[in-house]
């Protein structure tokens, strides 16, 4: 296998799976351009006739070779992938490759042994801790995963980079005719937006609905419309709510915690020395301390009287509770973790709680996105390099996370502050978190501009953020303490020794078993099989 060096230095391949790959070159490449993909398939005439079906005379339409895809929204709680893949073997289908964004340990064991026998011939999307170590082992080679973000999935659609034959789409209730929502229905199958699903629905040849109920009365609102509808499936379970939760939602089960405490206090001291926090100021923050640095916003909010513009992402219902109180004018939801009653009600409710698509919020083939207009972002990550390149994905071959829709939103915000530990510790053994080279890279470097720790900040010197002045104007007035990321990562190193001994970075392979794209589709870096495997 052929590979090139990157501009950032990462030896990746010129072609995965028989496609030809380009390295990254920056994040904004001014040389960009795509075509705009038609829609495949013919049209017909309709009568208004129901579009309900059995699944198995949808799944005579794949052809061996052919693409599906499936949304992940779910999550945890998915349950129709499995049913889809036991079909696809039942019809004796071969190497059928599926588009997702993200595969859980829900997928063990049958995922991949759908891989090993050949009914399923490779997965595109991120893997997740168990279905990680299946990929590092070499299990799914010889295909290489690709690993992308929200935006860039939809880029695929939108590029016809990749045709898809039939794409699946789990919903909580949908009517005869393909409307649906993931805010009706019964609601241990509620799911909320549907957002990561619209591309597939605007440019598969195919799309089907699995729902949970079917209803012979026009559904209203409609996430996804008939018009993008050929096929409705009745099943006796979309999927289940409980699993859709990422992490505690408990503010002071969050606050207990030490260290979120004390990144939350550090965040909320650069927002402030920033100047970013103002009447009308766009934001996006994360779970775990991220809650916590939301309430303390909503603190400043109503001290200051003002009222932040819009917030987005992955909404709960201390969300709700900001656009109920008026300390934020407008939620664009695009992704659920909280399908609580409390979230759900807002969503279908209230007019200023916005349900947005994957391709409104991160798709740079599009001709604008919201990630653009965001102010100030809050994101975390598992390591940092000298370079402030990001890592989220692996930790010394052993992946931990995916991509998510941190991308776009790093890349997109005006000020995006990046927080993690300086070091952690187990079973005798200390991880530095910032560290010299970062064993993968998630997102590059030059879109970072502030790293924040417990005790200590660095600003990113190739920052181009307005807010980047503001910081060092008024870093000793919030009593932050501003030093390099060199020293950042000395003082790493010594707090790592603390908790214990430092492990070796592993030895690999030259056999990759993942890439990981950029939003543009360009490969920022490689994931190795590691030499112990």
């Amino acid at each position: 296998m052929e590979f090139v060096t990157n501009a950032i230095g990462r030896k990746v391949p010129v072609e995965v799976n028989g496609r030809e790959k380009k390295p990254f070159k920056q994040a904004f490449d001014p040389e960009y351009s795509e075509e705009y993909a038609g829609r495949p398939g013919k049209t017909k005439m309709h009568s208004g006739e129901s579009k309900v079906v059995e699944l198995d005379s949808v799944i005579e339409l794949i052809s061996d070779g052919d693409t599906i895809s499936y949304p992940h929204y779910y999550r945890l709680g998915d349950v129709c992938l499995k049913l889809i893949v036991d079909k696809l073997r039942e019809h004796g289908k071969k190497n059928i490759k599926i588009l997702g964004n993200a595969f859980f340990d829900n997928c063990i064991p049958w995922l991949p042994e759908a891989i090993a026998d050949g009914t399923i011939g490779g997965i595109m999307g991120n893997c997740y801790r168990g279905m990680g170590k299946h990929l590092v082992a070499g299990d799914f080679l010889p295909w290489v995963v690709t690993g992308f973000g929200h935006g860039d999935r939809v880029r695929k659609f939108h590029t016809g980079e990749e045709r898809v034959k039939v794409a699946f789409g789990p919903v909580p209730v949908a009517d005869k005719w393909g409307n649906a929502n993931g805010l009706l229905g019964d609601p241990s199958h509620w799911v909320g937006p549907l957002g990561l699903f619209l591309a597939d629905t605007l440019w598969a040849e195919n799309v089907c609905l699995l729902a949970g109920e079917v209803s012979d009365r026009y559904i209203f609102p409609r996430s996804l419309s008939m018009v993008d509808v050929d096929f409705v499936v009745k099943v006796d379970n979309p999927g289940n709510s409980e699993g859709i939760g990422s992490g505690t939602l408990d503010i002071e089960k969050i606050r207990a915690n030490k260290f979120n405490a004390l990144i939350a206090s550090q965040v909320i001291k650069v927002m402030e020395a920033a100047e970013v926090i103002f009447d009308g100021f766009n934001f996006q923050v994360g779970s775990g301390a991220g809650l916590i640095v939301l309430d303390e916003l909503r603190k400043i909010l109503k001290e200051k009287k003002i009222q932040a513009g819009f917030a987005i992402g992955g909404c709960t219902s201390l969300h709700v509770d900001m656009l109920h109180d008026g300390t934020i004018a407008n939620l664009l939801h695009g992704q659920c973790f909280e399908p609580s009653e409390k979230v759900i009600k807002s969503m279908l409710f209230d007019h200023n709680h916005h349900e947005i698509s994957t391709g409104e919020y991160d798709d740079v083939a599009n001709k604008e996105n919201a990630v653009n207009l965001l102010d100030v972002s809050v994101l975390t990550t598992l390591e940092m390099d000298l370079n402030f390149n990001v890592n989220s994905v692996c930790a010394n071959g052993r992946i931990i996370g995916g991509i998510g829709g941190a991308q776009g939103v790093a890349a997109g915000s005006s000020l995006t502050i990046m927080f993690l530990p300086l070091a952690t510790g187990k079973d005798g053994k200390g991880f530095p978190r910032i560290v010299e080279d970062v064993f993968t890279v998630s997102i590059p470097g030059e879109v970072i501009d502030v790293a924040v720790t417990e005790e200590f900040v660095s600003l990113n010197p190739r920052s181009k953020s307005p807010y980047i002045g503001n910081i060092k104007k008024n870093a000793d007035r919030y009593g932050l303490k501003v030093i390099s990321i060199e020293e950042l990562h000395e003082k790493s190193v010594a707090k790592a020794k603390e908790f214990g001994k430092l492990p070796q970075r592993i030895e690999v392979t030259d056999t990759p078993v993942e890439v990981i794209e950029w939003r543009d589709g360009t490969l920022l870096d490689t994931i190795f099989k590691p030499a112990s495997q």
